[in-house]
This record gives C-alpha cells, structure tokens and sequence, in this order.
C-alpha cells in the first residue's frame, strides 16, 4: 500500500511539472501565412509578405522599406516622424512564462552605415487585461555608425554588448516571467527589464523596420543605395521540445504505465 501511495504521489509529481513546462508557450505566430492575420501597425511598409527561402531558411518573412513610404512621400495625416516605424501586429494570448521569438538575418553591408542606415526590432504589446501597458522591443541598428543590439527598457533604449554576427540569423526572444522581462540573443540571457508597469500578459506581437528616407529628426542619417530601399528578413525559429521536457513525457508516460500493470497484477 505504501509503494503504491508513493508511486501515485510520484505520478502525480510527473504530471504536474510536465503540465507546468508545457503551459509555457511560443506566441509568435508562423511567418508562412503572412499577411493574414497581420494589420498595419503605424504605417504600412511598401512590403511585408512570406518571401519564401532566403538565406538557408523557408517560410521567411520580408520587412520591405521604400523611399515611397519615407518622411514626405506620405500624405498629411501621417507626415510625422511617428510613422516612419512601419509595420504589422498580430493578435496573440499570453501570461507568465510565454514568449515572443523570431530570428533575423543581419547581411555584411548592414555593418557599415555608408551604405545605409538600417533598424528593424521584435515588439511585444502587453496588456493588465483593461489596457496596453507596456511595449518590451528587442531588435537591430546601426544608426549613428556602431552596429548593435538594443533593448527598450521603459523609457530609453539599452545597448546590448552581444556582437554582431554577419551574413548569418541571430535569434530574439522575449520572455514574460510575471514580474520581469528576460531578453535572450541565441539562448543567452542578455538583458532584464523588472518595469512592467501591471503587466500581466501579452497581448500582440508586432514586427517593425524604420524608413530613414527624408527623416529630419535624425542627424546624420544616411539613405544609401538604392535611395534608401531595403529589406528585413526575420524567420520562426524552429520548435523543437526540449529534451527535459521529452524526458518528463517519457517518465511520466512510463511511470503511469507500471502504476497500470501493477493495479492489473494485483485484481489477479
């Protein structure tokens, strides 16, 4: 009686922990469908659409900036530097423990800004459940000529001290523990923000790239060739279980199994 007690008991153990690591869940929704689902966030980029394979990887998503969408080139109601971040949001669900990850390709000539100021970012909405109350964004930029990582923390952005790796994807990830949000670059903890305003979920994910054509807040900033034109290649990361996770299921689904042939020994 008392072994089986404890095995129940370990069972249950299994089950509970299992059902706590899968709960955890990836928000960022399949880059293969895009646009569906996706609405414009700001100012609609000349392009945002499944690309297909680029560099290696299938189903890639293309952030395409224009000088036809530059400061200037909009009409009057948008003619602010507000909307030279153009992008697209999709509505996602999610608490404590979930997150936002995509990975982006940054080419060799986004390493030198002569030949074009470059920005593209992973934005996350969050909500209290009434209202938006915060936007955690991890992204790229080499505005102002050093190359880098950032986060926003709030109020200002923090640079990152990850180096830039070329011609090559970087993954992102946001994860939302409750009271804190933890930045990864490749699976390494690189920034934590604990501002988060009464946050308690997520609430979208938008996908950004900024128009620097005609921009007159930013000294200094260079259009390059052609007039500034350029596109942002961000793809899904693969999802595999993690072999903790695989182990639990595995154990759990074992253990459930001798629980069963031992209660069948003993009707016998």
């Amino acid at each position: 009686m008392i072994r089986n007690c404890f095995l129940g008991t370990v069972i249950l153990t299994v089950i509970f922990t299992f059902c706590s690591v899968a709960s955890a869940a990836e928000l960022m929704p399949d880059f293969s469908g895009v646009p569906t689902g996706w609405v414009t966030d700001r100012f609609q980029p000349n392009g945002f659409s499944n690309v297909g394979s680029f560099a290696g990887r299938d189903d890639v998503l293309g952030i395409e900036i224009n000088t036809a969408e530059g400061f200037g080139s909009r009409g009057g109601c948008c003619n602010s530097t507000f909307y030279n971040t153009q992008g697209m949001q999709f509505a996602v669900f999610g608490f404590a423990g979930d997150t936002l990850s995509a990975d982006l390709y940054v080419p060799l000539s986004w390493a030198d800004e002569v030949n074009g100021s470059r920005r593209t970012d992973m934005w996350g909405v969050m909500t209290d459940g009434s209202s938006v109350t915060d936007y955690p964004i991890i992204g790229f930029t080499n505005f102002g000529g050093t190359p880098l990582f950032r986060v926003w923390d709030d109020v200002a952005w923090s640079n990152l001290s990850t180096s830039v790796i070329y011609d090559d994807w970087t993954s992102f990830q946001i994860l939302f523990t409750g009271s804190a949000y933890e930045y990864r670059i490749n699976g390494n903890l690189v920034y934590t923000d604990t501002t988060i305003n009464g946050s308690t979920g997520f609430q979208a994910a938008i996908m950004q790239a900024y128009n620097f054509n005609g921009d007159p807040s930013l000294v200094g900033a260079v259009a390059g060739d052609p007039l500034g034109n350029y596109t942002a290649h961000w793809d899904n990361p693969s999802e595999v279980p993690e072999p903790g996770t695989l182990a639990l299921v595995t154990m759990g689904f074992g253990l459930i199994g001798l629980g069963g042939w031992r209660r069948r020994k003993m009707l016998l």
